[in-house]
Parts: structure tokens; sequence; C-alpha cells
């Protein structure tokens, strides 16, 4: 059995702005922004999806 190292994922990686806007207008109530960013990410769509996910997290224990 040969270990075999996955190739680096292709696609777009949207900048931690753009990851925090489509965060504001999922948690306004509008998925298009998020929808549209993870369509154009390519093969990074999970982990932009989580990006997105992780800004919509309000932090309550404050």
């Amino acid at each position: 059995m040969r270990f075999r190292r996955t190739p680096e994922p292709t696609g777009y990686r949207p900048t931690e702005a753009e990851v925090a806007d489509a965060a504001a207008r999922l948690n306004a109530g509008s998925q298009h922004a998020a929808y549209d960013l993870t369509a154009h990410s390519g093969d990074r769509r999970r982990e932009t999806a989580m990006r997105i996910l992780g800004h919509c997290v309000e932090d309550t224990d404050s």
C-alpha cells in the first residue's frame, strides 16, 4: 500500500472580506451571496462554506 498525496485543490479561495460579506447577508436572510461564492470556489466549495458558516456564528458567551 502506497501513500498518495491528494492534489492541491483548484479553484478560487475567497478573501476574508468576501466571506464576511456573504456571512452577513446569510445572517440577514439572503442565501444568494453564500451560494454564489461557494459555487465560484471550485474544489474549495466545502472550505468556503465552512468559512462562511464560521463567520455566521455569533458569540453568545459575552
